[in-house]
């Protein structure tokens, strides 16, 4: 860990030095919201949208941040991803209590924490596991607070999963760090309409964005679980993932149609959109 870039409120160190106060909010309350940011070759996918996230974010959190510090930060962190695939993860909390208390004070300093990540993302499609959405109610805030992801996904992994697709009374919401997209059996594309109980996935953005005006436009609404068992294909998106197809789910029938012609179109679609979008950085 000695040799990755990290910063803690302004000053450019490694991961390993960094020192967080156990009273800090982000640790006793989760009063924090992050994001992640993919890069290829050192160029940034989608950053005003990441970036445009973290305001709605830390709006919805009535965070008073200076976000010229916050973009500062980021620069310096995405000079150490030149020519490297990566991500950075930046996380900003309300700041640090002097004591531990529900109720913060209005001028505590804002917490600015994150580090730059040299990674190769993920292609093989992977297994996942249905369960209950049992999270906290406003998951269109990108916080930090994520118990409920964590122990369902590790339930998962104990299934030998790498993730979860999660449902509220027979209706999907998410996967645990994903946005979920399936082909019905009438051959339309599904995913999860926005709502509190939803991320608006950067990821998912672009694909809805890449399929408009094409044979495979994307049908957002009321998903229900049973169609899984007749799903030829379903996939997650996010921005670590890019699109990344499930072989099965635990708890329903499906199973992946490896060569199913939909998913290679969209995908093509999707992996044009994204090339384009790179380009333009240039």
């Amino acid at each position: 860990m000695t040799n990755i870039t990290a910063i803690y409120q302004g000053k450019l160190s490694t991961l390993d030095q960094i020192k967080v106060s156990p009273l800090s909010r982000a640790y006793t309350f989760s009063d924090s919201i992050y994001e992640v940011i993919p890069y290829f070759s050192g160029k940034p996918l989608y950053y005003e949208e990441h970036f445009d996230r973290m305001t709605q974010s830390a709006n919805l959190m009535s965070l008073n941040i200076n976000f010229e510090s916050v973009v500062n930060d980021i620069k310096e962190l995405a000079a150490t991803l030149t020519n490297q695939d990566g991500y950075i993860y930046y996380q900003i909390s309300r700041g640090v209590d002097l004591i531990r208390s529900h109720f913060y004070e209005d001028d505590l300093a804002i917490e600015r924490f994150g580090y730059a990540m040299p990674a190769r993302f993920p292609s093989s499609p992977i297994s996942a596991m249905l369960c209950e959405d049992d999270r906290w109610g406003k998951c269109n805030i990108k916080s930090t607070s994520l118990l409920g992801n964590v122990l369902a996904m590790n339930k998962a992994k104990s299934q030998g999963c790498q993730e979860v697709v999660m449902h509220k009374d027979g209706i999907m919401t998410e996967a645990g760090a994903s946005n979920v997209f399936y082909f019905d059996s009438t051959g339309s594309i599904r995913t999860s309409s926005l709502s509190e109980n939803i991320l608006p996935g950067i990821t998912r953005q672009i694909l809805i964005k890449a399929l408009e005006n094409s044979p495979y436009s994307v049908k957002e609404g009321n998903c229900a679980i049973s169609d899984f068992n007749d799903s030829p294909c379903m996939w997650l998106t996010s921005s670590t993932k890019g699109m990344l197809p499930l072989t099965n789910l635990i708890g329903t029938d499906y199973k992946l149609e490896e060569n199913y012609k939909g998913y290679h179109d969209v995908a093509g679609l999707f992996n044009s959109a994204m090339k384009l979008h790179l380009e333009a950085l240039e």
